[in-house]
């Protein structure tokens, strides 16, 4: 056995390079003309995730009896001093983000083929996901620092590829450049952070022998960094490695993308939203948690950051009446609990809350296509209404998401009560106060959206109608861990516990332990349970009654906070700022400088050239070839001088 798992581990690459290879013979096999068939296509894809499934759940296998992290590394680039490589590195983090990667991905492309099939870019789309799960596949084997940021960009490229897919509409086209400009700002952060910290670490990694910015050996070269830069530029350091999480993760200031790449298809807002692209920000983070952990003031702006974020996006998605919008600030929102959490010290929880979230938001994304899908592209929930009747899959799934990513009962309660504990642990009472109030919000507007949406009377022109059994049956599937998979990894069954899982071989990182008292998870439940109750007054039908005998609705409640409800509905004005400085400070500086360019550094270079044009223009009027001109000069010249001298005899006198 132990021979049989030896070599899935050490032909790991192969996860990656199978829908690289499949991208390619999508791309070809469509150019060269060699097929047309849309089957081949989606076979060729969904069985090279397969496969990268399966060998998957053989590293998991193995890392259960593992002892060590498994490396491999071959030079790639030798410039003076610095060697790097390209290789990977298999320990739980990997297997665990490997195992969700390719089952969320694996249903996700089954169910794009029913959702895709009438679309002229089928191929073009599949070939697409190919080129994303290769990306995200190789980001998650990469065994070091510089290796990750290439498929980092890689990533960005894709999603771009992705959010744009419809490039022919304005507002497809305008959100995949928004998502790829703001991306790039937090990808040069990454960069910059990552040079500084070779540069500083660079004797070190050269006395080591080992391969450099290595994840294995980070926590060494950290501390080195700490001690030769000191604590300012460490921190700044370390804070602009943190911009490249903030910019993929959505974080604020830097989540306004996120939303606005609900523009591509359904299936894509599961992918990027669920286990793959959003889910980097925060793998990014856990791998290089070393360089964090060194320096206290850095896991504090980022558990403030992600706190700030989880509160922000959740009073937005309070009011919107996009179905996909508001699952896509509701990602923004559970993406702030996992980096506030594992800013907090609480690493296990953050990755746990990663691993449940992957499936049942990807599920309910999944579900809002089924619906967008049988209304014909309708997504304006004032529009919906009693849809249960006509999709009871879809809304007993949706249900099943609803319940999970409020925390009640099912997997989202396990690993949002593990973030929980891990703030009270710490003491983060200020995290801690501000998370429930966010698990409250959270709770009413996922089950806003289920009431508006699913119960009362349809509001809708058009007959809604049931989607295929290729998009129904990968809810079913997703529905399963989406309600087990936090009882499942708590460890009380045949699974290990998630925690002591994932914090193997990591004993030195801060690691919170969870706290055994009951009181907490009390008090979570009975907030999301008023979330809820909360919702179903103001949306649900069974207490419409209620709500006419005390008179208060939602419009009335509009009404009487105005002034927040003009805040969250205008994004807290965040887009706006962005808009303003750029036509107002952005854009003048730049045309400041271009017109300087042109008209003062370009004008002296210019003149420059005037001037020796000019000059050139009077010595060609004496080089004409004719010897009586030049006698002439010559005559013109001495009389000149004959002259200058009898003027100076005459002065001198």
């Amino acid at each position: 056995m132990d021979q049989f798992l030896e070599f899935f581990i050490e032909n790991a690459g192969i996860i990656a390079a199978l829908p690289l290879w499949t991208f390619l013979i999508i791309i070809f096999g469509q150019n060269l003309g060699v097929y047309d068939n849309k089957k081949i296509t989606v076979w060729l894809t969904c069985a090279s995730t397969f496969i990268g499934f399966l060998w998957a759940l053989f590293i998991f296998l193995w890392t259960l009896g593992a002892e060590e992290p498994f490396t491999k590394n071959i030079a790639w680039i030798n410039a003076g001093n610095i060697q790097l490589s390209f290789g990977w590195l298999l320990d739980n983090l990997a297997a665990v983000m490997l195992l969700v990667v390719t089952s969320v991905s694996l249903l996700i492309q089954i169910y794009s083929h029913g959702y895709m099939n009438k679309d002229e870019g089928y191929h073009r789309f599949f070939s697409y996901l190919n080129l994303f799960n290769f990306s995200m596949l190789g980001l998650v084997l990469s065994s070091n620092l510089f290796q990750i940021y290439i498929f980092w960009e890689l990533v960005g490229l894709s999603s771009y590829l992705l959010i744009g897919f419809w490039y022919r509409r304005p507002s497809a086209a305008h959100a995949a450049t928004k998502a790829f400009i703001i991306n790039r700002i937090g990808d040069c952060g990454l960069l910059i952070g990552i040079i500084s910290f070779l540069f500083f670490s660079l004797n070190w990694w050269a006395a080591s022998g080992d391969v450099y910015l290595s994840f294995t050996s980070l926590q060494p070269a950290a501390e080195y960094v700490l001690t030769s830069a000191g604590p300012i530029v460490y921190f700044l350091i370390a804070t602009a490695i943190f911009l490249g999480p903030m910019a993929k993760s959505a974080q604020f200031p830097l989540h306004t993308w996120l939303p606005d790449a609900m523009e591509g298809p359904t299936p894509i807002s599961a992918l990027i939203h669920a286990a793959t692209m959003v889910a980097a920000g925060v793998f990014l983070i856990a791998r290089a948690y070393p360089v964090f952990e060194a320096s206290s003031c850095v896991m504090t702006t980022i558990a403030w950051i992600g706190g700030i974020t989880a509160f922000i996006t959740a009073t937005i998605a309070l009011t919107q009446y996009d179905l996909k919008k508001t699952l896509a600030y509701s990602t923004c929102s559970q993406l702030g609990f996992m980096v506030m959490a594992m800013g907090a010290g609480a690493f296990a929880a953050g990755l746990f809350h990663l691993v449940t979230h992957a499936y049942f938001k990807a599920m309910l994304f999944l579900c809002s296509g089924t619906v967008i899908h049988g209304l014909n592209d309708q997504q304006d929930m004032r529009f919906m209404g009693g849809l249960r009747k006509h999709m009871p899959v879809v809304a007993y799934t949706y249900l099943i998401g609803c319940l999970a990513i409020s925390g009640i009962l099912l997997s989202g309660f396990w690993s949002k009560e593990e973030i929980f504990s891990g703030l009270y642990a710490g003491n983060n009472v200020s995290l801690l106060s501000l998370g429930l109030i966010v698990a409250f919000m959270t709770a009413f507007y996922m089950f806003r959206t289920y009431f508006l949406t699913f119960e009362g009377q349809y509001k809708g022109h058009t007959h809604p109608h049931n989607s295929p059994k290729v998009m129904t049956v990968p809810l079913i599937l997703l529905a399963i861990p989406s309600a087990l998979l936090g009882i499942m990894l708590s460890g009380k069954f045949f699974l290990p516990s998630f925690d002591k899982y994932i914090i193997a071989g990591k004993e030195s990182f801060i690691h919170l332990e969870h706290n055994e008292n009951l009181l907490l998870p009390v008090i979570s439940i009975l907030i999301a349970l008023s979330g809820v109750l909360t919702a179903a007054f103001f949306f649900w039908d069974g207490f419409k009654e209620k709500r006419e005998s005390v008179k208060i609705t939602a419009d009335n409640v509009i009404k009487s906070a105005k002034p927040i409800y003009a805040l969250t509905t205008n994004l807290w004005y965040i887009d706006k700022f962005y808009y303003a400085f750029i036509d107002k400070v952005f854009l003048p500086i730049c045309n400041f400088i271009s017109r300087f360019d042109k008209y003062i550094i370009d004008g002296l270079v210019n003149l420059t050239a005037t001037k020796i044009r000019f000059e050139g223009w009077v010595l060609r009027q004496f080089q004409t070839g004719q010897i009586q001109t030049y006698l002439a000069i010559m005559f013109a010249g001495l009389i000149g001088l004959v002259l200058i001298f009898v003027l100076l005899q005459l002065l001198l006198i």
